[in-house]
């Protein structure tokens, strides 16, 4: 994650000011109802109790995972709720069967004790499985950021330690015996920092400051390999194709910006250099990895972007979907060809989701760009920072539906003048918008962070 620029220090600020709002319990994970099977088609949110919550698209079937007991190897142990502690930033796993959630308790900043947990969805039950060494947060009211493997066996974590920030790789679980958690694996430090695992979770593609590299963790030996790719300052998170044989990165070449696109397990294969980009860029792949969208021309001291384009992987077709707009940032569906991406009205400060299908998929012209029932929404800031951090979120908190029949957003149907970054007297509520035409929209709880489940 990146040291906060003068717009994104406001948007913590104001995100600081929404989560002090926010009141939660101190366990590390329980069953709090009725153990549920295997969490599929789920939402994991962050209520307004602080508490880890699921529940099914139209918000039934709700199951709290943290309620106040806490989970040990022989057993479950009531304890008191303690309201000095927050959870926030639910991850799921791959497969929907664990939830990585961060926890941050204590009275103070100097003596709070910031950790990363891992539970079952169905029951709670789990531990810590990265404990920070000192009470710093990667940003304001965020500690962590935090990817699972495609395996769902590790999990990389962006943490902040006395010495910058350090990205980190450690089991997904806490050792049973013990239930304390496993020993991570430094692999880098610098700021900015951030990563994309490769599909086959043996690697990691990183961009540290200026340099963007191919890291290969041993965990037997407790080691890595690195290998230098390319050095930019022109684009956040580096972006691996679905079948993990190419990798998209933006550096300079010729007369200007471009987006690349390389073979790291052939380094003597000449990257291709797919289109020429306008100051910073952010990319992200299609599911079948055969187009790449990327938005560029991006406005001095704000998230926002002005152009967004999809472009056939191999170079042959290119198709502006915005010009001269504000794109805040976009997602592409689970197991499709379409995107949802987020428009920012400036005159009326509000944002919508609209939909474009892919290349080839439509032709040009009206009809493409469809907004999503009309719904314009001011979202919490949680979201709104995972909006600004678009291409390195897209890796770990979906807003699509796995079949991609809908989109989850946390926030209020207010304007962002009427309050502060998506909070309002009510609180932040949870929105599902269907995606198909005339779709419905349904608020289905109160809360400041939604993600649903990858299947």
């Amino acid at each position: 994650m990146p040291a906060p620029a003068r717009w994104h220090l406001a948007i913590l600020v104001a995100a600081a000011l929404l989560l002090s709002t926010v009141a939660c319990a101190s366990n590390t994970g329980g069953a709090g109802n009725n153990e549920i099977p295997m969490s599929i088609n789920r939402i994991a949110y962050i209520d307004s109790d602080g508490q880890l919550v699921t529940s099914h698209p139209d918000g039934s079937g709700r199951h709290l995972l943290t309620t106040g007991v806490v989970a040990r190897a022989g057993g479950i142990l009531a304890q008191p709720q303690r309201r000095d502690a927050m959870y926030s930033w639910p991850v799921w796993s791959p497969d929907g069967s664990r939830i990585a959630v961060s926890l941050l308790r204590g009275d103070s900043p100097s003596d709070a004790q910031i950790s990363l947990h891992s539970l079952e969805s169905s029951t709670g039950v789990g531990g810590a499985a990265f404990v920070n060494e000192a009470p710093l947060t990667i940003a304001e009211g965020t500690p962590h950021y935090v990817q699972w493997s495609p395996d769902g066996q590790k999990l990389g974590v962006t943490a902040a330690t006395p010495e910058g920030l350090t990205l980190y790789v450690v089991d997904a679980t806490p050792a049973p015996e013990t239930g304390t958690p496993n020993v991570p694996l430094p692999v880098q430090r610098g700021a900015p920092l951030y990563f994309d695992w490769s599909p086959d979770s043996a690697s990691l593609a990183v961009h540290s400051n200026e340099d963007v590299l191919l890291i290969r963790p041993d965990y037997d030996s407790h080691e890595f390999t690195v290998q230098l790719l390319a050095r930019s300052r022109s684009f956040r998170t580096p972006a691996w194709s679905p079948d993990g044989t190419r990798l998209a990165w933006s550096s300079p070449g010729g007369d200007s910006e471009a987006l690349w696109v390389g073979q790291p397990d052939q380094p003597d294969a000449a990257p291709l250099r797919l289109a020429e980009v306008e100051g910073a860029c952010a990319f992200l792949w299609s599911a079948d990895g055969t187009m790449i969208a990327v938005a560029d021309r991006q406005i001095a001291g704000s998230p926002a972007y002005r152009r967004l384009r999809l472009l056939a992987g191999d170079g042959s077709s290119e198709r502006t979907v915005k010009e001269d707009d504000w794109v805040l940032g976009f997602f592409w569906e689970p197991h499709g060809d379409r995107l949802a991406w987020v428009a920012l009205n400036p005159e009326e400060r509000t944002m919508e989701w609209r939909v474009v299908p892919g290349l080839g998929s439509a032709p040009p012209g009206d009809g493409e760009d469809t907004a999503l029932g009309g719904f314009r929404f001011s979202p919490s800031g949680e979201t709104f920072l995972m909006l600004a951090f678009f291409d390195q979120y897209a890796r770990s908190h979906s807003p699509w539906a796995p079949d991609g029949s809908a989109l989850v957003v946390t926030g209020t149907q207010q304007y962002l003048s009427e309050r502060r970054n998506g909070s309002s007297g009510g609180g932040s509520r949870v929105y599902v918008v269907e995606t198909g035409e005339g779709g419905q929209l349904r608020d289905i709880a109160n809360g400041s962070m939604a993600v649903w489940s990858t299947r």
